[in-house]
């Protein structure tokens, strides 16, 4: 049966008319699932963070290579330009819930754009408990903003990603509000399995794991 929109009543009747709505989904190529990606231009923290050498923004991975292409550019802000249509987020639960998702990850590629948008992401784990989300952000402020009124969703891992490389993420924050964090090494020490086994997660799932606090990665 489909889906009345609790927004606006429209029956998200479709895979195609749900990623119509959403602007498509993204698939990174070293995850065992469909992501969502925005501009990383559109990043709120992250642009001024691209300013500072040193930053993990000072390098984005997401400001060049395949991301300069004009039909992946044109992809993120129609992504980015759907995130307030208000079938968005009954589109994403049917997109996940129909094609039987296991895990999804969370900007792959851009980050959150305020408490409203962080909500939005909650709401479609909530109503995908059969799914496991993972979402690395930099905004400490807006997740901060939102847990003073909401729970988080148990299978939406928050992971607070550190500033900049070989530098420690907001760990006693994230062990006060039951969060995971995640760094990036300049000089070869990390703990993600991706670069000793293809640039592929395998069957490593770590970045969704609750339990898993802490993970490093290799620079980009």
């Amino acid at each position: 049966m489909a889906k009345s929109c609790q927004c606006c009543g429209e029956p998200i009747a479709s895979i195609k008319q749900a990623l119509s709505v959403v602007g498509g989904l993204s698939a990174p190529s070293k995850m065992p699932s469909f992501g969502y990606s925005i501009p990383a231009n559109r990043c709120p923290l992250g642009s001024k963070l691209r300013k500072v050498p040193g930053s993990i923004c000072s390098k984005c991975y997401a400001l060049k290579g395949r991301y300069l292409f004009k039909n992946v550019r044109d992809a993120l802000e129609r992504r980015f330009e759907s995130l307030t249509d208000p079938r968005w987020v009954d589109a994403m639960v049917y997109l996940i819930n129909t094609r039987k998702l296991r895990h999804f990850r969370w900007h792959d590629a851009g980050d959150l754009q305020g408490v409203w948008h962080l909500a939005n992401i909650a709401k479609v784990a909530a109503l995908t408990p059969d799914c496991r989300h993972w979402l690395p952000t930099r905004e400490l402020r807006t997740v901060g903003e939102y847990l003073e009124e909401h729970e988080r969703p148990k299978n939406l891992n928050i992971r607070l990603s550190a500033m900049a490389f070989d530098k420690r993420a907001p760990e006693g924050f994230a062990r006060k509000r039951g969060l995971t964090v995640s760094g990036a090494s300049a000089n070869g020490s990390h703990n993600c399995p991706a670069p000793t086994q293809g640039n592929s997660c395998g069957d490593c799932r770590a970045c969704w794991d609750v339990d898993t606090f802490s993970i490093s990665y290799k620079q980009h």
